[in-house]
């Protein structure tokens, strides 16, 4: 259907103009809907029958603007891979199989590992940055990793790791080069790794997923890596690892390779467990930039928001806003700069450690964290600076560690609830000012 439309205007003389442009708007068609159950593919939704094949065809299938659609009931399967201008709709269970075998061990989440690892139950992925595009996977339904009875690893987790070793697990959701994600409505359980890992893309929008994976080694929730322009909202998080993780790049090969994260909005979502409701690093090498998170709840995770990089990690984070956060059932740090993380052995350090800088934190509630409120530590040669705090309550077992950091203020920053006598424990700071802070400093 089309609708055109124009418009003239008169001067104050009373004077018609000619034409404006024409403006044509259209909406498009009813997609082509293939059901992987339908001939010739005939996938079966028993649990048992592996479809690698028949969901693949039914990709392959595909035409422009099309959608695969994986219905009720539980379809088993191996990696399958999607294309440009797609849509993959899960209203059903899509399972991935427990077999290696099933999985090509070719994905490189940066083309500077020294291993490989093995592709995931989905995958959009292509190493010519930007030539996959539109690239939607959404539904009601689930995407299921494999079986998991328990402890750090699915079973195919365990396989994988058998084989080639802890970092060769597969992501259990894999977009890499992708111009033009949108990820909604799924449940994402049971990954080898992480769930899902978005990297060298732009242009991606993540709306109203549930990603459970706690208890699992490695098991984020979403990493965004080495991307450009991104949202995610409307959103739960309960992960064995990070729940919302950012990151750029590591050591002497991030800084090389010298690729942002850049401009992602993060809104409205719930962090249950975790090693962080939404965090920064460690792989910083290659900056990350402009993030803005608002309106959300940490709610049990290890640290809540959480800054981490290290000696010889490169780059850091800056540029960041966190507001109207509400930060509860912490259990250590509310609020963590570190950049004291571990050193990587694989490369070569890079030439500059990581740093934290241009910070904005305000309006933030914090009930119940066990360790401290605030935990700031830079480096003696990368002070972090200009990280911001206004209108911060926190009710923390522990007050503030802060060390080696500069050229910042704390503006109605309160502690409530402490067990220490010594709120400030402040050390190697200059141009640190706080304004109406409980109690007071110094």
């Amino acid at each position: 259907m089309g609708l055109t439309a124009w418009r003239s205007s008169t001067d104050s003389g009373g004077a018609e103009s000619s034409n404006s442009n024409t403006v044509t708007v259209s909406t498009p068609g009813s997609p082509t809907v293939l059901n992987v159950t339908a001939s010739p593919y005939s996938a079966v939704g028993d649990g048992s029958k592996l479809n690698t094949a028949a969901i693949q065809a039914a990709i392959n299938a595909c035409p422009s603007g099309g959608t695969v659609l994986i219905p009720s009931g539980t379809f088993k399967s191996g990696a399958i891979f999607l294309k440009s201008n797609m849509t993959l709709q899960v209203d059903g269970t899509l399972k991935g199989s427990d077999s290696t075998s099933d999985y090509p061990y070719t994905s490189w989440r940066f083309p500077y590992y020294t291993n490989a690892n093995y592709m995931g139950l989905v995958n959009a992925y292509t190493t010519s940055y930007g030539t996959m595009s539109n690239v939607r996977i959404m539904g009601k339904g689930t995407i299921d990793g494999g079986n998991y009875g328990g402890g750090s690893l699915t079973t195919l987790g365990s396989a994988e790791s058998s084989a080639k070793g802890d970092t060769a697990r597969g992501d259990l959701i894999t977009i890499k080069g992708v111009n033009g994600l949108y990820l909604g409505g799924v449940t994402v359980v049971h990954p080898a790794e992480h769930a899902i890992f978005v990297s060298y893309s732009n242009n991606i929008t993540v709306n109203g997923i549930n990603v459970s994976t706690y208890g699992i080694h490695n098991g984020d929730g979403i990493d965004l890596a080495t991307s450009d322009t991104g949202y995610v909202f409307n959103s739960t998080f309960d992960n064995g690892d990070d729940c919302v993780n950012f990151n750029a790049g590591t050591s002497a090969p991030g800084v090389i390779e010298n690729r942002s994260l850049s401009n992602v909005r993060v809104f409205n979502i719930t962090a249950k467990r975790g090693h962080g409701g939404v965090v920064f690093g460690s792989f910083t090498a290659g900056w990350i930039r402009n993030i803005l998170v608002e309106d959300s709840t940490f709610d049990g995770t290890d640290i809540g928001l959480r800054f981490k990089t290290g000696s010889d990690r490169g780059g850091g984070a800056t540029g960041v806003t966190a507001r109207d956060l509400t930060i509860k059932n912490i259990g250590t740090d509310a609020i963590s700069f570190d950049s004291n993380y571990p050193a990587g052995t694989s490369y070569a350090p890079a030439s500059s450690p990581g740093v934290f800088q241009n910070v904005t934190l305000s309006n933030i509630t914090v009930t119940t964290a066990k360790g401290f409120g605030i935990w700031i530590h830079g480096l003696s040669n990368a002070r972090d600076s200009a990280i911001n705090l206004t209108n911060v309550a926190l009710s923390a077992t522990k007050g503030a560690s802060i060390d080696q950091f500069t050229n910042s203020t704390f503006n109605k920053v309160s502690f409530t609830s402490n067990t220490q006598t010594k709120v400030w424990t402040v050390s190697n700071t200059t141009t640190f000012n706080c304004v109406s802070c409980t109690p007071s400093y110094p």
